[in-house]
C-alpha cells in the first residue's frame, strides 16, 4: 500500500536541493555564516592562528578576531572584506596556520583536498558542511584518505544566509556540521553534538 501522496521534487526543494528548487543558487554558492556557528566551534576546539579562506563579508573571521586567533582572510570573491585570493591555487602556507572557513558547498571536496596538501602535520582545518557532505561514492575516497577527527553536528537548526542576506534568511531543513581534520589524523571520527 502507498501512503505517499506528497511531491518528491517538493520534499527535495525543502531539504535544500537546490538543483530541484525554483530559485537561483547563489552567486558563486555564497551562504554567509552566522557568527555564533563559529563561537560555537571555538567553544570545543583550539586553534592558534587561522586563514579564513572563503571569508565573505567576514562573519567568521570577526569572531576570530574577537578571540585574537585570526591570521589571514581572504576570499576568491571582492566582498569587502579580506583580501581577493583563491585559495584552490594556493601553491604554499606557513607553517603554523590553520584553516576555518565555510567553503561554497560546490567546492568542498576540493577545499579538503588542498587544505590537507598545504597544512603542517598537526595543524588543523574546520570546514562548515551541511551534514550530506558524509554521502556521495566521490567523498568516500577522500574521507579513507583524510578522516576527520572530529564531526560536531549543530543539534539547532542554523540559518546561513543566502548572498550574505541575514535579514531575509530563513530557516530550512538543512542540518549543518563543523568537520574537523587534523593534519596526520588516521583514525575513527568521533561525532558530537553542538
Amino acid at each position: 500500500m502507498n501512503d505517499w501522496s506528497g511531491n518528491t521534487q517538493a520534499v527535495m526543494a525543502t531539504l535544500n536541493a537546490s538543483s530541484l528548487t525554483d530559485k537561483e543558487r547563489p552567486f558563486q554558492d555564497y551562504y554567509a555564516t552566522p557568527p555564533e556557528a563559529a563561537e560555537r566551534l571555538l567553544e570545543r576546539e583550539a586553534f592558534s592562528s587561522v586563514w579564513e579562506c572563503a571569508c565573505g563579508q567576514g562573519h567568521i573571521s570577526e569572531v576570530l578576531r574577537k578571540h585574537g586567533i585570526l591570521r589571514y582572510s581572504s576570499d576568491l570573491i571582492d566582498r569587502g572584506y579580506g583580501d581577493q585570493k583563491d585559495f584552490l591555487s594556493t601553491q604554499s602556507i606557513d607553517s603554523d596556520i590553520e584553516i576555518i572557513t565555510n567553503p561554497p558547498f560546490s567546492k568542498s571536496t576540493e577545499f579538503v583536498y588542498k587544505a590537507m596538501s598545504l597544512l603542517s602535520d598537526g595543524r588543523k582545518l574546520a570546514l562548515l558542511l551541511r551534514i550530506q557532505f558524509l554521502e556521495s561514492v566521490k567523498r568516500k575516497k577522500l574521507f579513507e584518505q583524510y578522516p576527520p577527527k572530529y564531526i560536531y553536528v549543530f543539534s539547532r537548526n542554523i540559518r546561513c544566509a543566502r548572498n550574505g542576506d541575514f535579514e531575509h534568511a530563513t530557516g530550512n531543513a538543512s542540518t549543518y556540521a563543523w568537520f574537523v581534520w587534523i593534519k596526520g589524523f588516521a583514525g575513527e571520527p568521533t561525532v558530537r553534538w553542538l
